[in-house]
């Protein structure tokens, strides 16, 4: 049976929700990804708390997963983490660029979205690690 420490899972999670709300805030690129999608930055877009949920939920998930795929092929030291969680968003956001190359998403969309991945990623293999260390 595969081990996950739940409660790693849960602050990989947390830490990957509040990136976010960093990454899509005015501070970082909020006001770009809101015109690349064609709305007014200037009407203060707000997330339905619904949506906030689902956004949690998906980075729950998200964690999960990836702290199972540690656990499996033994994940265990910092550097390992970093080097998973480079190779996970690599594989995951290669995938997605399929938006740009046939459904014509914006390439600077897409990269908006790829770098807020990047980083979530990468931050959740991180702390993952730390806690099997």
């Amino acid at each position: 049976m595969v081990q996950v420490n739940y409660f790693a899972v849960l602050a990989a999670a947390v830490a990957a929700f509040v990136v976010g709300a960093l990454w899509y805030s005015p501070v970082l690129f909020g006001k770009a990804y809101l015109t690349l999608r064609g709305l007014d930055s200037a009407s203060n877009v707000a997330m339905p708390p619904g949506e906030i949920a689902a956004e949690f939920a998906r980075w729950l998930v998200i964690a999960f997963v990836l702290a199972r795929f540690m656990v499996m092929l033994s994940v265990a030291s910092l550097p390992a983490a970093l080097s998973f969680g480079l190779w996970m968003w690599l594989a995951i956001y290669t995938a997605l660029a399929g938006s740009v190359l046939h459904e014509g998403t914006p390439w600077r969309l897409y990269a908006i979205h790829a770098g807020d991945g990047l980083v979530k990623i990468v931050l959740i293999a991180l702390i993952l690690g730390w806690w099997r260390r």
